[in-house]
């Protein structure tokens, strides 16, 4: 880990300590500030320090220790999922194909080496672990339950196992991704090997001065061996006797390219949970009106919107902790986790009021399920997995 995740990781930690320490002062002590507000702020913080504490544990652990973290919350989100939408017997096997083959191959395809991998099958990972469940497993997966012979729900069911598979593990996939994600490295100041100055375009600077050299020297008075001798260096990279000309300094046109995979991830899980945060309290001080009450009663338009722009400020000052050259890349950055997030957390309110439930079960006394604290997660990640590596 670079020393901007051990800055970020304090950060977080040290505004996890005081919102602690806020919310229990107002607990103890009267004030304006509703009891049940309160309450689900408690329940808040109590699942942030759930969450970043086993998150920072898997990053000290190494990469492949969090990819496996990612791996086990997502296997149990899925099977929170399974259990809120009742399958049929006949679809069992295929649910422990699911489980048991799918879910383990995906997360391992985002966390084998990828030189390794590249040079066995010809392609890197990135090829395979993006098109396994949309283009092979979605394909497969209504055969195998047609396979069954039990046709009653057909459609139902295949779009349970669909949504789940998407959500649960295809999508939350590409935020431990973002740790085998290939970041530009900063290039050396100077050029001094020959054929870096050909990579980089200066042949026109660099190597014909040296060509117009040697000509120089065939038609002045040196002997012939002394010319062969010199061209020969020449083509053997050797420029020590080509004429004195200053360095070239190649600069990268990114700001922060020593920004480690691992801050990256942070500072990703960091904004979808500020974006919630932003678009619960927003929406709180202007409940007027309400996006779709009969799904979230609490979400407002002026909430999303405010939440919104809160994420993308956010995102504006955790700047020097991402890899763009650019404020404005920071800024849409937020909108599209804070979009995103929004997105994941209303789709799965609308399937557990479909199923006629409040909240998933809960992990952990105190805490909803898997599913309720990683819905923003879900949804957020491949989007933003696909805007660093476009825009890096």
């Amino acid at each position: 880990m670079d020393y901007r995740g051990i800055i970020l990781i304090s950060g977080v930690l040290t505004l996890l300590t005081g919102a602690t320490i806020a919310v229990e002062f107002f607990r103890r002590r009267p004030s304006g500030i509703d009891v049940a507000t309160l309450s689900i702020c408690r329940s808040r913080v109590n699942a942030w320090w759930l969450l970043f504490s086993s998150l920072i544990c898997a990053i000290l652990l190494g990469t492949g220790a969090t990819i496996l973290f990612f791996g086990a919350v997502s296997f149990w989100a899925l099977r929170e999922y399974v259990t809120l939408t009742p399958t049929r017997p006949s679809d069992h096997k295929t649910i422990v194909g699911v489980f048991f083959l799918l879910t383990p191959l995906q997360f391992f395809l985002v966390g084998v080496d990828s030189e390794w991998f590249t040079g066995v099958f010809g392609h890197e990972p990135y090829f395979y672990y993006s098109a396994l469940i949309p283009s092979l497993a979605f394909l497969i997966l209504p055969a195998v339950i047609a396979m069954t012979d039990d046709t009653k729900y057909y459609l139902e069911r295949i779009a349970k196992l669909q949504v789940g598979l998407l959500i649960c593990v295809y999508s939350l996939s590409f935020a431990p991704a973002l740790l085998t994600m290939e970041l530009p490295m900063e290039s050396s100041s100077v050029a001094s090997d020959s054929s870096e100055i050909v990579a980089a375009g200066l042949e026109d600077r660099v190597i014909r001065p040296i060509e117009e050299s040697v000509v120089a020297l065939q038609n002045s008075s040196r002997n012939d061996s002394e010319v062969a001798s010199f061209s020969q260096d020449v083509e053997e990279g050797d420029l020590s006797g080509a004429p004195q000309t200053e360095p070239l300094a190649i600069s990268s046109p990114h700001k922060n390219l020593d920004v480690s995979n691992v801050t990256l991830l942070f500072v990703f899980v960091f904004l979808t949970q500020i974006s919630d945060v932003a678009q619960y309290f927003w929406s709180l001080a202007f409940p007027k009106h309400k996006v779709a009450p009969n799904v979230n009663s609490h979400k407002t338009y002026e909430g999303l919107f405010l939440g919104i722009l809160t994420t993308a400020f956010v995102a504006i000052a955790l700047g020097y902790f991402m890899p763009f050259n650019h404020w404005a890349k920071c800024a849409f950055a937020g909108v599209v986790v804070s979009c995103m997030g929004f997105a994941g957390n209303i789709t799965v309110s609308a399937i557990k009021r479909d199923q006629g439930v409040g909240d998933f079960e809960r992990l952990v006394d105190g805490h909803n399920g898997a599913l309720d604290r990683i819905d923003s997660l879900c949804f957020a990640a491949p989007v933003f997995f696909h805007y660093v590596r476009i825009c890096c």
